[in-house]
């Protein structure tokens, strides 16, 4: 049977009990034959049990299964683990739609297994599909007393924190009870129970208790890689609640202690949110290192599918930010290629495109946004806020006021939630206040410029600077000298960065402020800003702004 097309004969020439026959005594044999050493061939014994099952049962289909499983893992290879355990789950007769405890220890064993495969292999909305099983697996380990399986079923990272998911950190919180408040356990679970209720929860006072507990429980024991899992998920709590430089702190401190022991998690999302951090403060070349170093991670085998993708989004971003959008395009196909549909990926896609007047392919990218964000699942609510900053910033690229109520609708919902992180509430924030500039709405514009001020030299994504933002809802609260400070502001963070496509922006609006001021030297000082902006613009293939500075430039005469 070592040559294909000789099986595929005899097998075709076969009659199905014959080939069942057959399957059992090869079944049988290879299994003395390994003996001991069996276990090391668990997916080939599988196969022919699986064949084999009607004549020796299921049993051993189950057995063999759960190991194959469990080895597929331990190689990474995460779609023949999910396959394996899959066809264990179906020989033990189990229903995934059920939600009681598993029946008994193989049973469960299955279900973490499939939870672990299930969520390296997922795609974001479908997270929650893996939480299920590995739920009834932690709960068959609690009531049997199997505290060291319940914390390794309960401390899996089965998604990032921001992916909210019902039922987790309850889950967190019945583990915690299950063990001794100092012991080496509860800092493991502390680590994950931290990240959760910062982001999830939005409880950031929680979180920093849990953490500093979990770091204390780690040095204690000298465990260098729940160390750095801890400092990841702080510098993720800290991002998320707008203290990018904790963030950076923290991520930082994580990838120096790293040793290359730490799981998947750890080693991406430690230099997800430094690079993510120090690109909203304006630190382009430090977070050069750490984009660098992520295009190498996300590559891995061992990286899970949506941390995989998800890291290629500061990647992304970076290219945008100073305008090298053959690079940025490169990085977004081949995260897409990841996954089709990450909102992580697709915003700053669809901006890139209709910043370069490629505005058919923009509208493909943002159908597509579109398509993510109605669906229902873990990931849905961060990407809403994403998505009405993307339609917003396209109505004032294009000038066309299209799917506006969408965006709006987008927002308030985000905002209506009572658990928000700030960095969710101010993508929300920042779309409305692009929306409230184009309306002309002044009141509206008070209040979220009151609630963007404090986040001042900064950038958001890759939409706009805060202090361009400023500039604008200022403009539209019909104070000028305001909104000058503002874009002078912007200017200066801009060159400073280096983010070209948003300085070129910026020079754009405070020349419209300028020309609605009009006072001593407003004119030329206009002119000057448009120069600049048109030759940036020119220089990057920005077309829609390129015809926007041309007609400004034309209105004052330049």
């Amino acid at each position: 049977f070592t040559h294909a097309l000789i099986q595929e004969t005899l097998s075709g020439e076969l009659s199905t009990t014959r080939k069942v026959r057959l399957h059992a005594r090869i079944a049988q044999a290879l299994e003395e034959l390994y003996g001991d050493d069996a276990d090391a061939h668990a997916a080939e014994l599988a196969h022919h049990f699986a064949e084999a099952q009607t004549v020796l049962g299921t049993e051993k289909l189950a057995r063999y299964s759960l190991l194959a499983g469990e080895r597929a893992l331990g190689s990474h290879a995460y779609e023949d683990a999910l396959a394996h355990f899959e066809r264990g789950l179906v020989a033990r007769g189990i229903t995934l739609s059920k939600t009681e405890a598993a029946s008994d220890e193989q049973a469960a064993a299955l279900l973490f297994g499939l939870a672990r495969a299930q969520s390296a292999t997922v795609e974001g909305h479908q997270l929650g599909e893996a939480f299920a099983p590995l739920s009834r697996a932690f709960d068959y380990y609690a009531e049997a007393g199997n505290i060291a399986l319940a914390v390794a079923a309960a401390e899996f990272p089965i998604a990032p924190p921001a992916y909210r998911i019902p039922g987790v950190a309850q889950l967190m919180a019945r583990a915690l009870s299950l063990v001794p408040a100092d012991s080496h356990e509860a800092g493991r679970l502390l680590s994950r129970y931290g990240g959760i209720l910062g982001v999830a929860e939005c409880d950031y006072e929680g979180a920093q208790k849990a953490l500093g507990e979990a770091i204390a429980i780690a040095r204690r024991n000298g465990d260098v890689p729940l160390e750095v899992q801890t400092l990841t998920y702080a510098a993720g709590v800290n991002g998320q609640h707008l203290h990018w430089q904790e963030s950076v702190d923290h991520g930082l401190r994580a990838i120096e202690l790293a040793t290359g022991d730490e799981n998947p998690f750890s080693q991406v999302q430690s230099r997800w949110w430094t690079a993510v951090s120090l690109l909203s403060m304006g630190d382009l070349d430090a977070a050069r290192t750490h984009a660098i170093v992520l295009r190498d991670l996300v590559e891995r085998r061992s990286i899970p599918r949506l941390v995989a993708s998800n890291g290629f989004s500061p990647i992304s971003s970076l290219s945008c930010l100073e305008g090298d959008w053959k690079a940025a395009r490169e990085t977004s196909d081949r995260g897409l290629e990841v996954s089709p549909l990450n909102n992580l990926l697709l915003v700053p896609r669809v901006l890139l495109e209709h910043e370069t007047g490629e505005s058919a392919q923009g509208e493909v990218y943002l159908e597509r946004l579109l398509k993510a964000i109605g669906r229902a699942g873990p990931d849905q609510f961060f990407g809403s806020g994403m998505m009405s900053m993307a339609i917003a910033v396209i109505s004032r690229i294009t000038g066309v006021p299209d799917r506006l109520e969408i965006a709006e609708a987008a927002a308030e919902e985000v905002l209506s939630e009572q658990s928000v992180t700030p960095l969710l509430a101010m993508s929300a924030k920042a779309g409305m206040a692009l929306l409230v500039v184009q309306k002309g709405d002044q009141t509206a514009a008070e209040e979220h410029y009151a609630y963007l001020l404090g986040y001042s030299g900064t950038m958001i994504w890759t939409v706009s600077s805060a202090d361009r933002l400023l500039g604008l809802l200022s403009q539209t609260m019909g104070n000028l000298g305001q909104a000058a400070v503002h874009f002078e502001d912007a200017l200066a963070f801009c060159r400073k960065a280096g983010y070209r496509p948003e300085l070129a922006w910026t020079c754009c609006d405070y020349a419209d402020m300028l020309r609605e001021q009009s006072g001593e030297g407003d004119r030329g000082k206009a002119i000057s800003l448009l120069d600049e902006s048109l030759a940036i613009s020119s220089e990057l293939g920005m077309r829609p702004l390129m015809e926007r500075v041309l007609s400004r430039r034309e209105i004052l005469g330049a």
